[in-house]
């Protein structure tokens, strides 16, 4: 090896290779032979060090590394760092590091930094890395700070692991206080909820009767990521299904699912979504197969113990018949349904589309009281007899006088609240009765109107209670929003504000897709804690006929 004029002897490392043949003297701190005499002292000791080491010299903070320096920063950045700029190597970490330097090299004082989180592209993608670092400052020859060196250790793999093996105990803490399979669901969904640095967000679906059923999910203002015949696939093969959008080489991935359970009993899958910025490695889906391997293990404990006190019928069939209309977005009409915060998939919050005719369409939304299996009993029979009376032709006030005397039948049916409407566009009218539910809001080109006309008390409080229709003129791209009280009953907020909030989010977005309004709706009228379900359902008047659901 060559060495340079002004360097003493080099190590014989491949960095020190390439340090030697470098072009110095196209940089901003010359050829080695002009360096001050403490650069060139330091620089050997760098190279030869089995430990990460990073000088950068002069105003520009030009770069000297040694090999272990260069395995920490990656190919990416390794082949183009030599010889820059700090800037122009770090610039998508220099908010954070770029301060430190300055106050190094003005101050003449190190810094230290432990298990600080750094975001890097060092492999084709944007990576959660972590280090623990001191940047301490080097001396001219005139005795000013004129470099700082960089001591630096990668901790991303320590503490990774601790987060995971913290989410683990917690799930299992979780899981070792559940005695049913969904309440099983709900304690898993809760744990990964409170760790949600890995698996950002989960969907657990268990098999009901030969089908998946979502029963826990915190999703809070997402949509699944997959659809349930996807998950039903990797159920059968009992295969890992990895969905990734990149092509980088143990790179990020976007979802995983992973099947769980016996032959027989607590089958289902968990539908993980995954940091973006942790490579998917072999570590990785280790901790993914455990967190869905532990649940599925409780749950089938859970459902051999309900079938043991002949419960696990209960179960599914109300699970089964709670599921929520799939309702597809359509030009005309959008549904969202948020759970509680770590509640089931399903509960007291319902809503319903129901196609009565070529131009008639009727739309309901309800709410029973409480939350988990007695609520969505509840709130099934309701929605089935419900639908079964629009159906035989009933208008929204005779349904609902049906609906409270079947009430009375039901267990968790005292005290729901309903909003029926029937938009006719052969007639261009809407008729609506709302039993004790908050009114809708109409909006039109020139007003946006609450539709507040008394419709009678909640079920279950009198049944001789008059059910009066109203019925009003409405016009083609005229829009209608129903909802449950989740959505704008806060402790914290007067309803009167929270409900002028709504209007005015609504009124000023009335031109924009259904679709994108009710995920505006979501976003801006709800938060992560709610303690309440809700339920939103967009629709707008056309004059095309509406696509199904």
């Amino acid at each position: 090896m060559i060495i340079p004029a002004g360097l003493p002897a080099l190590p014989q490392t491949p960095m020190a290779r390439r340090v030697a043949e470098f072009d110095w003297t196209n940089t901003a701190i010359g050829a080695p032979e002009h360096w001050p005499v403490a650069l060139r002292t330091i620089v050997p000791t760098c190279l030869a060090s089995n430990f990460p080491l990073l000088i950068l010299w002069g105003p520009e903070l030009i770069k000297i590394y040694n090999d272990r320096y260069a395995e920490m920063i990656g190919p990416v950045k390794d082949a183009r760092a030599l010889g820059a700029p700090a800037k122009e190597i770090w610039s998508e970490i220099w908010d954070d590091i770029g301060p430190m330097f300055d106050a190094v090299m003005n101050t003449g004082e190190a810094t230290w930094s432990q298990n600080q989180v750094l975001m890097i592209d060092r492999r084709g993608f944007v990576e959660e890395c972590i280090f623990t670092w001191s940047y301490s400052p080097m001396f001219d020859d005139d005795g000013q700070v004129n470099g700082i060196l960089d001591v630096s250790v990668e901790t991303t793999a320590e503490v990774v692991s601790e987060r995971r093996f913290a989410c683990s105990a917690e799930l299992s803490r979780a899981l070792s206080r559940t005695e049913h399979a969904t309440d099983a669901c709900v304690a898993a969904i809760g744990a990964l909820t409170r760790h949600d640095a890995d698996i950002v967000a989960a969907d657990l679906l268990l098999e009901v009767n030969g089908q998946l059923v979502p029963v826990a999910s915190n999703r809070r203002r997402r949509l699944a990521p997959v659809g349930i015949s996807r998950a039903a696939e990797a159920l059968a093969t009992g295969e890992v299904d990895v969905i990734s959008s990149t092509q980088i080489e143990d790179g990020p991935a976007d979802h995983v699912i992973i099947p769980f359970g016996g032959a027989d009993l607590g089958r289902g899958a968990l539908v993980a979504t995954l940091n973006p910025h942790r490579p998917f490695d072999a570590d990785f889906r280790r901790f993914a197969l455990m967190v869905a391997r532990t649940i599925g293990a409780v749950i089938e404990r859970a459902q051999r113990r309900d079938v043991d006190l002949g419960e696990l019928q209960r179960v599914n069939e109300t699970l089964q018949l709670a599921m929520l209309p799939s309702v597809s977005d359509s030009p005309s009409i959008a549904a969202r349904y948020v759970p509680a915060a770590n509640n089931l998939a399903v509960g007291g919050d319902w809503y319903d589309v129901v196609d009565l005719s070529e131009h008639r369409r009727a739309l309901v939304v309800g709410d029973c009281v409480g939350h988990g299996l007695a609520a969505a009993t509840a709130m099934a029979q309701l929605r089935s007899a419900m639908r079964a009376l629009l159906l035989d032709g009933h208008d929204p006030g005779a349904a609902i006088t049906a609906l409270d005397a079947f009430a009375a039948s039901v267990d968790g049916a005292s005290c729901a609240s309903l909003v029926c409407m029937i938009i006719d566009r052969g007639s261009h009218e809407l008729t609506y009765c709302r039993a004790g539910h908050p009114p809708p809001l109409l909006v039109q080109p020139d007003a946006v109107r609450w539709l507040d006309e008394p419709g009678g008390p909640v079920l279950g409080v009198d049944p001789c209670a008059p059910r009066p229709n109203q019925t009003l003129p409405i016009s083609t791209n005229d829009l209608v929003v129903l909802y449950t009280d989740g959505l704008v009953e806060r402790r914290d907020v007067p309803l009167e504000e929270m409900m002028d909030r709504l209007a005015t989010l609504v009124g000023d977005a009335r031109d924009g897709a259904v679709v994108d309004l009710a995920d505006l709706i979501l976003a801006e009228m709800t938060r992560e804690d709610m303690p309440d379900d809700v339920v939103a359902v967009v629709k707008r008047v056309i004059d095309d006929a509406d696509l199904p659901g």
